[in-house]
């Protein structure tokens, strides 16, 4: 990048410790200007306008709102800023979908390397999109029309995948939806054979993983 004005980066992320980690991470970098940073979407809104960063890295769960809505109302303020998504967990396909929406340039985990992250930078600088390889995976699936194993349940057996993945016996989620023991036994054993998992431990870490409880 010698002979180029340095890319002007934002960071917004509610932790301190975060927003520390990356300017520690990008300081050095010679192609890289931290310009700014903002502990919450409303901060995060207000700072791109008024300095108007070639590129923001987003924290996607923000208090109050999310990046994913702060990134679309940068985007409708039709404000110059492209906007790189970063996650702890990468979401499910609304939450990939609303991002989609809100035009980001770049979807990320937050263990990304500096130089994964330098190279995500510059590429979304010059238009190109970053996605992490998981999240163009959710992409190519939906473009096919490919369904996950639990977006096959029903919505009685998500709900019961939802109660193993909270620690639930057969006999409280029998109480819980006024089944008998025996009925909820079926479920658990059509949840498990639907997911392609062997008992209820994979089960509850699948619905964890996919983020089907908090």
């Amino acid at each position: 990048m010698t002979g180029r004005a340095a890319i002007r980066v934002m960071i917004v992320d509610d932790h301190p410790i975060v927003r520390e980690g990356l300017r520690t991470l990008l300081g050095d970098e010679p192609g890289v200007d931290i310009v700014g940073e903002a502990g919450d979407a409303d901060e995060g809104e207000r700072l791109a306008a008024e300095l108007k960063p070639d590129i923001i890295l987003m924290d996607v769960a923000l208090p109050g709102r999310s990046g994913i809505e702060a990134a679309a109302a940068i985007r409708k303020k039709g404000l110059p800023c492209r906007v790189i998504l970063l996650t702890s967990a990468l979401g499910d396909d609304l939450k990939l979908q609303e991002a989609i929406d809100a035009d980001v340039m770049g979807y990320l985990l937050k263990d990304v390397t500096r130089g994964e992250l330098v190279w995500s930078i510059e590429s979304a600088h010059r238009g190109a999109p970053v996605f992490h390889p998981a999240v163009q995976k959710q992409l190519l699936r939906r473009a096919t029309g490919e369904r996950l194993p639990h977006e096959k349940l029903t919505p009685r057996e998500l709900d019961i995948l939802k109660s193993i993945a909270k620690g639930k016996s057969n006999k409280v989620i029998a109480y819980d939806f006024n089944l008998t023991e025996g009925t909820v036994k079926g479920y658990v054993s059509v949840v498990l054979s639907k997911l392609g998992v062997t008992d209820r431990t994979q089960a509850a870490l699948y619905a964890v993983k996919h983020q089907l409880v908090e």
